[in-house]
């Protein structure tokens, strides 16, 4: 597991930084107005800085033990194919850590 990102919830949804190979992009996770499909995102992963670029989406979620965390899809052309990273609650209220598992 590897931590690399660290974000805090703002008043459009959740933002912060994704770290990856000495690479830094300042991210926003923007609520998506739900549908009737159940399937469909929570939120749209963009780029803070320009919300044309669309680096994936996000599911909010609940643990087996019935903790919250955000399932990231993040396709990228940093990436070789899509990436799934998880978004978790830290102690502090409002926060979470972007975390990659193996």
């Amino acid at each position: 597991m590897s931590i690399s990102g660290h974000f805090t919830t703002t008043e459009t949804g959740i933002a912060g930084e994704i770290r990856f190979f000495g690479a830094r992009e300042q991210v926003a996770l923007r609520r998506v107005e739900k549908t009737e499909n159940e399937k469909s995102p929570d939120f749209r992963i963009l780029a803070a800085d320009d919300e044309r670029i669309d680096y994936g989406a996000a599911w909010a979620k609940t643990s087996k033990d019935e903790r919250s965390y955000i399932s990231l899809k993040l396709d990228s052309p940093l990436f070789a194919g899509p990436t799934y990273p998880t978004l978790n609650e830290t102690e502090a209220t409002g926060e979470y850590e972007l975390v990659w598992s193996r």
